[in-house]
């Protein structure tokens, strides 16, 4: 009785924009919708009213929306997202099944369509905006195991006043996909931060490096890099290490190429003289014997030193991060996560330094396993209690370690909301082959692939681009974008892990964004699809 109530509402609010349309007077438009943090600039006016869907949630089984393809393989099943039902395209056959609804009434100007979705994996699963005779797309990942939804989102920019958003599958038998809660609101939501780890990019060039585009032309990296669409670049610091690179005279050179270019800056600070990250955060050999005030201290230094030296050859950093995949703390045992107390006031002296560098310069907190909300809320929490100021959260995400996309995004769009922060995908890569092309053994070997993620430049595409929708998709527009690490270091003798050795190897170089010839990989193109 209740549904078939709730159908009776829904055709009575149908009749009623009718009867209003036809007496010459419009139904009242909602609220306007805020623009989001993460918005871009939009090329033409923005409308202010936002459009609506006749029945997004699928409430009212299809209502409002039309099918094309086989009609067993569209159903409306119990269990929506938020709601009581949900869309489903399934079969027992291979099937092609588009559902859609065409959106009349538009100003001229962005629009964004988002769903909630999920999907077993399929041959080609999306939603779509087509305006103009143009459409816009956003692939559905699988969302194995645990079936989690995850919202997704497509901008378009819509002229002559109609729009139709689409759902589309391409299915094998039993596979499926279910979509629920679409909505559309004016205004474009796109990545603005895409970016890529280049540290290894100026040792790489001394030892005799090359680099080239798609075509085999050889180029500048960050040239070809920045043609791809990257915005953004990332470099670590160390405070003296071994071999000379990765510290302050080598980021004050790569930042004047930046800056020529129109790339960005994030500055990684690592407080150590060799790698840091969640199982080593050692201190610099400078640093062995201080006790905790001039631990402090030296923080405070080496920050403001670096930052004050970027700003004064006016080459600011544009953002920089406080400890590298901080997880367990900084500057052991001092600051480890038995000791948060310690860990906060360095964090805030660390903060305080960019600051003080450049008021604009905003300041990331970056931790590893970016799939598990639990560790990421137990470490905030300790933080934020703890009154650590910071403007960005950034999580490493490397998904055959990490969790699954759905995880991902979960995480993020609960630490956007709970802390009230942008995140984003501070490191994130994938191989684009399971070969090896040194003596070091890959760290990321074949029996490591993921379905649907073949270890091929395909398959590195593919997940990159899977990454780059899910953070987008993080709602309210809070989802900043994605650093790709390491893009540039591929083989190159004396460029290796250990910088002690110059005869050590490369552990990364099948997932770097260039291939074995140095040519730039299929990759990249997702960075023009932001």
């Amino acid at each position: 009785m209740a549904q078939i109530q709730t159908r009776l509402r829904f055709m009575l609010s149908v009749l009623l924009i009718l009867a209003a349309a036809l007496a010459g007077c419009a139904p009242a438009a909602p609220e306007p919708t805020p623009a989001t943090t993460a918005a871009l600039p939009a090329a033409s006016p923005t409308p202010t009213e936002p459009p609506a869907l006749l029945n997004p949630g699928f409430e009212e089984q299809l209502a409002g929306w039309s099918s094309s393809g086989p009609e067993n393989a569209v159903l409306i099943q119990e269990k929506g997202h938020s709601g009581d039902y949900r869309l489903t395209h399934t079969a027992a056959e291979t099937y092609i099944v588009d559902t859609s609804q065409s959106i009349s009434g538009l100003a001229d100007g962005w629009y964004t369509l988002g769903a909630w979705v999920r999907s077993s994996g399929q041959n080609e699963v999306y939603l779509s905006l087509t305006c103009a005779g143009q459409e816009k797309r956003v692939y559905v990942p699988a969302t194995t195991p645990g079936y989690r939804w995850i919202h997704l989102a497509v901008s378009n920019q819509a002229t002559g006043g109609q729009c139709t958003a689409n759902l589309h599958s391409f299915g094998a038998p039993e596979s499926w996909s279910s979509f629920d809660d679409l909505e559309i609101k004016p205004g474009q939501t796109a990545l603005t931060m895409l970016g890529a780890d280049i540290s290894s990019l100026k040792k790489s060039e001394d030892f005799g490096g090359v680099y080239a585009y798609r075509d085999g032309t050889p180029a500048d990296a960050l040239q070809i890099l920045k043609d791809s669409g990257l915005n953004y670049a990332r470099l670590r610091v160390w405070v003296d290490p071994a071999d000379g690179y990765h510290n302050k005279e080598e980021i004050l050179a790569v930042a004047a190429r930046l800056k020529k270019l129109g790339i960005k800056l994030l500055v990684d600070f690592h407080y150590s003289d060799n790698w840091a990250d969640p199982g080593k955060q050692y201190k610099p050999a400078a640093w062995a014997d201080y006790d905790f005030e001039q631990l402090k201290k030296a923080v405070y230094d080496h920050t403001y030193d670096v930052c004050s030296s970027l700003a004064a050859q006016g080459t600011p950093a544009d953002m920089v991060q406080i400890g590298n995949e901080i997880n367990a703390g900084m500057l052991w045992p001092d600051g480890d996560y038995n000791h948060f107390d310690n860990l906060a006031a360095l964090l805030k002296l660390g903060y305080q330094a960019v600051k003080d560098s450049s008021a604009e310069t905003l300041v990331m907190l970056h931790i590893a396993e970016g799939g598990d909300n639990e560790m990421a809320r137990w470490w905030f929490d300790n933080i934020t209690r703890r009154e650590v100021p910071f403007d960005v959260i950034g999580v490493s995400y490397y998904p055959f370690w990490h969790g699954s996309l759905a995880e991902l995004q979960a995480n993020l769009n609960d630490l956007s909301v709970r802390y009230d922060r942008d995140v984003l995908v501070a490191e994130f890569a994938y191989p684009f082959t399971g070969q090896e092309n040194d003596h070091l053994a890959n760290i990321a070997n074949r029996r490591m692939a993921l379905d649907g993620y073949l270890f091929t430049p395909n398959g590195q595409r593919l997940m990159l681009r899977d990454v780059m929708a899910v953070v987008r998709g993080v709602p309210d527009g809070r989802g900043l974008g994605v650093f790709y690490w390491d893009a540039t270091w591929t083989v190159v003798p004396g460029n290796g892990w250990d910088t002690e050795d110059p005869k050590s190897g490369n552990s990364w170089e099948n997932q770097a964004l260039f291939d074995y010839s140095g040519k730039a990989l299929p990759a990249l193109d997702e960075y023009l699809n932001p």
